[in-house]
């Protein structure tokens, strides 16, 4: 059997973290199985359903990578043929119009039960169901009607989706046998909670993929991290693309509510920008530096250069971009009152640092890390004295990754023209000539 699924979001705005995740496991499922995975927008309500609003699902589907294998299928433009199924529901005695002009179907007596996906077998006994609408007073179809006419005109052979449908599928399976149609399966994902047990919702934080995006997440982090949202496999964390597509088992999906853990998101994160390739990570970070996308490729030259020391202890993006903002901005043009303390005091091996570093023939780290352990042996062996003012001289702070590094990341010339900037700002604050 061929298999179809589908995600039939509604353009509500940005797309919620848990919309997302059912996005995922449909994906999975299909690329599992090597069936299609179709997009469908339900965007009956006009006053959401934007041209924004329906531009933000394709915005999140690109950039999680979640590729449909379809033109996107507008509800809107299949009306007539819910409309059709109604009145073939009331030729056959299933539907009937009340006293209020609303179209409605008859429901039989007895129970309803589908051997669910992820929660195993489901009973529903049929006296919980009403008589439900399927044409408003108006002449427009409901939900239920319009979901089971799309699903049976799209193929669709297997339903996934949030747990709090669980009480429409009893009516929706009604729909399929007076219809005349063949039953998907179900399966029903469980929701996914924030920290507090409450469902995930805007009073969490960042939930939308587009939050996330803009708080400097990957969306490879986020792809592995909504993964592990009630799918597991032994005690792996971290999966490839190609491995959750091989891995993933739909009837591995635990019953239980999913628990959103902000520590467990960074952690991801903090995995794959030390995994991933510069290259990869670039037109993610780019957004995030100073002058957005104008900056210059010596500045990225600078970033790709000492990446493995600024992503070590970063957690998102604009951590990294904080953590090596001094290779890209100039910090000679404002260093404050402990750095001019520290460069006053340190004025002597400045001036030995920038004699020593002119006359480097060949610049690079070890030949930058040579010259300047030459100047702490003629200073008497103090690492201090001489590491600390021209780190602050260079940086403009007081910690980071290694000097040698740093300095061969930025090259000979800016190198000598931060440390020359230092020293005019010392003579400025009253330092003493070079003797």
């Amino acid at each position: 059997m061929s298999v179809t699924v589908r995600f039939p979001p509604s353009p509500t705005g940005k797309m919620h973290l848990g919309n997302a995740r059912t996005a995922l496991f449909n994906w999975l499922f299909a690329r599992h199985m090597g069936g299609r995975f179709v997009l469908r927008i339900e965007d009956t309500d006009k006053e959401r359903s934007t041209p924004e609003n329906i531009a933000y699902i394709y915005e999140a589907l690109e950039w999680l990578g979640l590729n449909y294998d379809n033109t996107p299928f507008l509800q809107t433009t299949h009306l007539p043929d819910h409309v059709a199924a109604a009145e073939k529901l009331k030729a056959s005695g299933h539907a009937y119009v009340d006293a209020e002009g609303v179209t409605r179907f008859k429901v039989a007596q007895g129970s309803t039960t589908w051997d669910d996906l992820v929660q195993g077998t489901i009973t529903i006994d049929n006296k919980q169901v009403e008589d439900f609408a399927l044409l408003r007073s108006d002449g427009t179809p409901t939900y239920h009607l319009g979901v089971v006419c799309d699903d049976i005109v799209q193929s669709v052979t297997h339903v996934i989706r949030g747990d709090d449908h669980i009480n429409n599928t009893p009516k929706q399976m009604m729909l399929y046998a007076a219809l005349g149609a063949p039953l998907p399966r179900f399966g029903h994902l469980p929701l996914i909670l924030g920290p507090d047990g409450e469902k995930l919702s805007k009073r969490h934080g960042a939930v939308s993929i587009q939050d996330l995006r803009d708080a400097g997440y990957l969306p490879q982090a986020i792809f592995n991290f909504m993964l592990r949202l009630g799918w597991g496999h032994k005690d792996q964390e971290l999966f490839t693309r190609d491995e959750a597509v091989q891995l993933f088992d739909i009837t591995h999906v635990s019953k239980g509510a999913a628990r959103f853990d902000a520590d467990k998101l960074n952690w991801f994160n903090a995995q794959y920008l030390k995994a991933l390739s510069f290259e990869e990570v670039t037109p993610h970070l780019l957004p995030f530096l100073p002058e957005g996308s104008a900056i210059h490729p010596s500045d990225l030259a600078r970033l790709q250069a000492l990446w493995p020391a600024l992503t070590q202890r970063a957690h998102t993006l604009p951590q990294v971009v904080e953590a090596g903002l001094f290779l890209i901005t100039d910090p000679t043009q404002n260093y404050d009152d402990a750095a001019t303390a520290i460069m006053l005091e340190g004025h002597h091996p400045l001036h030995d640092l920038y004699d020593a570093f002119s006359t480097v023939k060949e610049w690079n780290e070890q030949a930058a890390h040579d010259a300047l352990h030459h100047v702490v042996e003629h200073m008497g062996g103090n690492f201090k004295a001489v590491g600390r003012p021209l780190r602050v001289a260079i940086t403009g702070r007081t910690g980071g990754p290694d000097m040698a590094a740093v300095m061969a990341a930025l090259g000979q010339n800016e190198t000598l023209r931060r440390l020359k900037a230092a020293l005019h700002h010392v003579h400025e604050h009253g330092g003493h000539h070079h003797h």
